[in-house]
C-alpha cells in the first residue's frame, strides 16, 4: 500500500532510514509485525520499575449516593421540575428536547439502535436554589480526590440534561474533548422513579457497573469518569432516568506549572541517578519513551491536564531530569503500518479487511509539549528501537484510524494501520540538538533559540552559547539532507544564520555560512547574510562571498543581484576600502556567472540538475547596472546590455526594462548618463517602435493564417476554412476521435476558432466559427506598449549623448501622441 499511499522518494526516506537505525541498534533488527514485535527498553527496567512504584492518586471513575437538599431546576417551556420527577413532567420535557445524536468519525449521527434517549442544550436549563452550592461543591469535592485531579482547579461545566424512557440505552462509546481542557464527565441522576440502565465505565481491563437509580427525593446518584473510558449505559429496564450531564474542565494552572502530586523525592532522586549513568553513555539521538497510561488527543496533551497515575509520573519525571539535567517534552508517538489486504470473503466494508503481512512501517514522535506547556515546533523525530517503556505498553493495541485502498490495475487491496498514544519522552540535555536534528534542522534551531534567551535568574544564558552553536553546525552536516534539501524557500539556511548571528561568534558564523549556505542558498536569507557580512568582516567574507555569487548566480540571479546590492548600501559607502574590493570582485563574478542563468545549456549537457533559463525582473536589471555603475565596471556593463540585447525573453525589452530605466533613474541620476543606460533604452525604443509605432490595423477579411501540417479528412477541411477570407463557419462531420485531433489543433496553434459539438445526426459535426481573438489581444498588447513607451520618454537618457536619441524621442512622441 505504501507506493500508493506515499511517493516512491518517500518510501525510499523510509527504507534509508529505517537501515540507519537497525545499523546504530543491530540487536534489535526485526520486522514490525503489529505490536507484538516491538523492542522495548530493557536496559532501563530499573526506571521502569521506579515510575511503575509511585502512589497512584485517583482512579479512572468515582461515584457516589449522596443525600443532598434538591436544585431548583427550571427547563424552558417547560417550568420547574418537581422531584421525584413525575411521568408527566418527564412528557413534557421529551416535548421540549430532541433525539440524542452521538459521534461517529468526524460526524454527527442520530441512529437510536446506538443510542437511545433525548436531550436539553444547558442554555434551556437553569439550576439554583438554597442548598444546592453546598451540596455541589461536596459532590465536586469528591470528584477531584476520587479522580485524582486539583480540587482548586476542577471545574464542572453544565452540557446537557439526558432524558431516557423505559427501553433507552448507549451502547459502549468514548465522550469527545468538547471543550479545551476538557478531561472527563460527571453525570448526576435526578430522583426518578426506574429500574436498571446501569452506568458501565471500563478503562484498560477494568469495569465498573454503576447503579444510577434514586427515587428518593432526598438522594442523588452521581458518577464521573475520565473521557478516554469508554462507557455504555444499559438499557432502562422500567421507568424513567433524567440525569444532568457536566463536562469535567481542568483550568490553566497559571505560574503552579505541573499537577501537583504527592512527594516522590526518593523517587526521583534513584531515577535522576539513573537518567546521569544513562545520559553519559547514549548514542546521539537516543531517547527514553515513557508510553502514558490515559490517551489523549494531540490538542488536548499537556503537563497540565495529565490524568492520575501520568500526573504523578510527569512530576516526578520533571525532577528528575532536571537533577539529571535532562529534557522533558511530552508528545504523540505515531505507528504507521502499511501492508495488503487480506483476501477473503470480508463484504465492501472497510472494516471488515484486514492487514495481511506488513511490507513497512514508520514509527515517529510529534505534537511536541515543553513542561510548561508551550509547544516547540520540532516537528516529526524518528522513534529508535529500544527506547519504549513500559515494556509491554502496546500489546495487543487496537489502531485509531484505518485505511483501505481498493485494487486497482495489478495492485491489490492495501492497507494502513494508524496507532496513536501519548508519551513523556527524555533525553540528554547536551544531546538535545543531535536528537533533534534527527528529525528536522527546524527544531534543533528552534531549540538552540530557546536556549539563548532562557536565563538562570543572573541575566545569564543557562548555556554556553558558542556550545549550542558548534552543535548546531555540527548536526547540519550530519543531517543536511533534512536539512536543507527538500527545503526550497531556505527557510533553515536563514534561521541557522539568524542563530549565529545571535551567538555573534564570527568564527562558528564564517564556518557555517562556507559549509553549508553555499548551495543551500535560495534567495529568502539575504537579510540575515547582510547582517552575518557585516559580523564577520569584509576580509574574511573573501572566502565565502565570491564562491556564494559563481555558485548561485545561474540559479538565483535576481536573489543575487539584490543581495549584492544591500551588501554595497551596508558597506561600500562607509570608507571601507576592503568591502569596496571585495563587492567588486563579487560584481565581475555575477556578471562571468550571468549567461549561465540566461541562457539554455546545450543540447548535449541537458540534464535535470542543470538550471533552466532564468528570467530577470525589472529590480533585477536595475540592481545590476546599479552595481556596475557604482563599481566603474563600463565596459563590463556594455558587454552585458549587449548579453542582455541577445535575450529578449529573459530580460524583456518592451516591459522589465523600461521599468527597470524608472527604477534606475530614481535610485542615482548620474545612472541616467552612463553608457549602458542609454545602450538600454535605446533597445528598449527600437523594439516597441517597430512592433507599436502605428495602430494595428483591423483585419479586412476572416483569412487565418495556418499550417495544420496534417492531411487527415478533417484537417484538410480545417485547412481549407482557414485559407477562406469570407468563411466565418463550416461544420466537420467526423468521428469523436477526429473531432479531439481537430481541438487539440485549434488549441495548440491558437487558432482564432471557436468550436462547439453538434449532436445531431452520426457522426456528430465540429462546429467551428472564427473569432477576432488574435486583434483583440494585439490591442491590449499595443495599449501596454504606449504605456511603456511613455515611460521612456519619462526616463530619457541625460548627458553629451541624450542628442543621439532624439529621431527615437520624436518617433516615440507621435506614436504615443493621442494617448500622452
Amino acid at each position: 500500500m505504501l507506493a500508493r499511499l506515499i511517493s516512491e522518494r518517500t518510501r525510499a526516506e523510509y527504507q534509508t532510514r529505517s537501515a540507519a537505525w537497525l545499523l546504530e541498534h543491530p540487536l534489535s533488527a526485526r520486522v514490525l509485525m503489529g505490536f507484538t514485535g516491538i523492542e522495548y527498553n530493557t536496559e532501563q527496567s530499573d526506571i521502569e520499575r521506579l515510575l511503575q512504584s509511585v502512589d497512584r492518586p485517583g482512579d479512572y471513575c468515582v461515584h457516589s449516593k449522596l443525600v443532598s437538599p434538591m436544585p431548583r431546576l427550571e427547563v424552558k417551556r417547560v417550568g420547574t421540575v418537581a422531584f421525584p420527577v413525575q411521568p408527566a413532567q418527564v412528557r413534557a420535557l421529551i416535548e421540549v428536547a430532541e433525539r440524542a445524536p452521538y459521534g461517529k468519525g468526524p460526524s454527527t449521527v442520530l441512529d437510536t439502535s446506538v443510542r437511545n434517549c433525548w436531550q436539553i442544550d444547558s442554555a434551556a436549563i437553569r439550576l439554583g436554589g438554597q442548598g444546592w452550592p453546598v451540596a455541589f461543591t461536596t459532590i465536586m469535592e469528591q470528584v477531584s480526590g476520587g479522580l485524582g485531579c486539583p480540587s482548586e482547579r476542577l471545574e464542572a461545566r453544565p452540557y446537557k440534561l439526558l432524558v431516557y424512557e423505559p427501553g433507552g440505552f448507549f451502547t459502549p462509546h468514548r465522550d469527545t474533548e468538547k471543550e479545551v481542557g476538557m478531561v472527563g464527565t460527571l453525570v448526576v441522576a435526578l430522583p426518578t422513579e426506574g429500574a436498571g440502565g446501569e452506568l458501565v465505565v471500563r478503562h484498560k481491563d477494568r469495569e465498573q457497573v454503576i447503579d444510577m437509580c434514586v427515587s428518593d427525593p432526598s438522594l442523588l446518584a452521581y458518577a464521573a469518569f475520565y473521557a478516554d473510558c469508554t462507557h455504555e449505559t444499559r438499557a432502562l429496564r422500567t421507568g424513567h432516568r433524567v440525569a444532568l450531564v457536566f463536562n469535567l474542565i481542568l483550568r490553566e494552572p497559571g505560574n503552579s506549572g505541573l499537577l501537583r502530586a504527592p512527594d516522590f523525592t526518593d523517587h526521583a532522586n534513584a531515577i535522576s541517578s539513573l537518567l546521569r549513568a544513562w545520559s553519559a553513555h547514549a548514542l546521539s539521538g537516543a531517547k527514553i519513551v515513557w508510553l502514558l497510561d490515559h490517551d489523549y488527543s494531540s490538542a488536548g496533551l499537556s503537563f497540565a491536564t495529565l490524568k492520575g497515575t501520568d500526573a504523578v509520573v510527569g512530576r516526578t519525571l520533571a525532577i528528575a531530569t532536571e537533577r539529571a539535567d535532562c529534557s522533558l517534552h511530552a508528545a504523540i508517538v505515531q505507528i504507521s503500518e502499511y501492508g495488503s489486504g487480506e483476501y477473503g470473503w470480508y463484504d465492501d466494508d472497510v472494516d471488515d479487511v484486514a492487514m495481511g503481512e506488513v511490507e513497512n512501517w514508520e514509527c515517529s514522535l510529534e505534537g511536541w509539549i515543553a513542561p510548561d506547556d508551550s509547544r516547540p515546533d520540532y516537528g516529526k523525530i524518528p522513534l529508535l528501537d529500544r527506547e519504549l517503556l513500559p515494556d509491554g505498553a502496546l500489546e495487543d493495541a487496537d489502531p485509531d484510524e484505518k485505511r483501505v485502498e481498493e485494487a486497482s490495475g495489478n495492485a491489490g487491496v492495501s492497507v494502513q494501520h494508524v496507532y496513536r498514544k501519548a508519551a513523556l519522552v527524555v533525553w540528554p540535555r547536551a544531546k538535545a540538538v543531535q536528537t533533534l536534528a534527527r528529525g528536522s534542522i527546524l527544531g534543533a534551531i528552534e531549540y538552540v533559540e530557546s536556549r539563548l534567551v532562557m536565563t538562570d535568574g543572573k541575566d545569564a544564558p543557562m548555556e554556553d552559547p558558542r556550545a549550542l552553536g558548534q552543535q548546531l553546525i555540527d548536526a547540519w552536516t550530519q543531517e543536511g539532507s533534512r536539512g536543507w534539501r527538500y527545503d526550497p524557500r531556505g527557510e533553515g539556511v536563514r534561521k541557522m544564520i539568524a542563530v549565529l548571528v545571535k551567538i555573534s561568534d564570527p568564527d562558528l558564523t564564517l564556518r557555517f555560512l562556507t559549509t553549508g549556505a553555499v548551495r543551500a542558498y535560495s534567495g529568502g536569507e539575504n537579510g540575515e547574510l547582510v547582517a552575518a557580512a557585516t559580523q564577520v568582516g569584509a576580509t574574511r567574507m573573501e572566502s565565502f562571498l565570491p564562491d556564494l555569487v559563481r555558485t548561485n548566480v545561474p540559479r538565483h540571479p535576481e536573489n543575487l543581484l539584490n543581495l549584492l546590492w544591500r551588501l554595497k548600501e551596508a558597506h561600500s559607502e562607509c570608507g571601507h576600502d576592503e568591502w569596496h574590493e571585495l563587492l567588486a570582485t563579487s560584481v565581475v563574478e555575477a556578471l562571468l556567472a550571468l549567461p549561465r542563468a540566461l541562457s539554455p545549456p546545450p543540447a548535449n549537457e541537458r540534464s535535470w540538475n542543470i538550471p533552466k533559463p532564468k528570467s530577470l525582473d525589472a529590480q533585477a536589471i536595475c540592481d545590476l547596472f546599479s552595481l556596475t555603475h557604482q563599481f566603474e565596471l563600463e565596459p563590463q556593463a556594455m558587454g552585458t546590455v549587449r548579453m542582455v540585447s541577445a535575450h529578449p525573453t529573459q530580460a524583456t525589452p518592451d516591459r522589465a526594462i523600461p521599468q527597470a530605466l524608472a527604477l534606475m533613474r530614481d535610485r542615482n541620476t548620474s545612472l541616467t548618463e552612463s553608457r549602458a543606460y542609454h545602450a538600454l533604452w535605446r533597445h528598449a525604443s527600437a523594439f516597441l517602435l517597430s512592433r507599436s509605432g502605428s495602430p494595428p490595423e483591423e483585419p479586412r477579411n476572416w483569412l487565418i493564417e495556418a499550417r495544420l501540417e496534417c492531411n487527415c479528412r478533417g484537417c484538410i477541411q480545417l485547412q481549407a476554412f482557414c485559407n477562406s477570407p469570407e468563411s466565418r463557419e463550416t461544420k466537420i462531420a467526423v468521428a469523436q476521435s477526429e473531432r479531439a485531433h481537430l481541438r487539440d489543433k485549434i488549441d495548440s496553434l491558437k487558432l482564432d476558432i471557436d468550436y462547439v459539438t453538434e449532436r445531431q445526426g452520426r457522426p456528430y459535426r465540429l462546429v467551428c466559427s472564427k473569432n477576432r481573438a488574435s486583434y483583440m489581444r494585439r490591442l491590449s498588447e499595443y495599449a501596454d506598449d504606449i504605456e511603456h513607451m511613455n515611460v521612456l520618454i519619462q526616463n530619457l537618457p541625460s548627458g553629451a549623448m541624450r542628442d543621439a536619441h532624439s529621431s527615437e524621442l520624436k518617433q516615440l512622441r507621435m506614436a504615443t501622441g493621442p494617448f500622452a
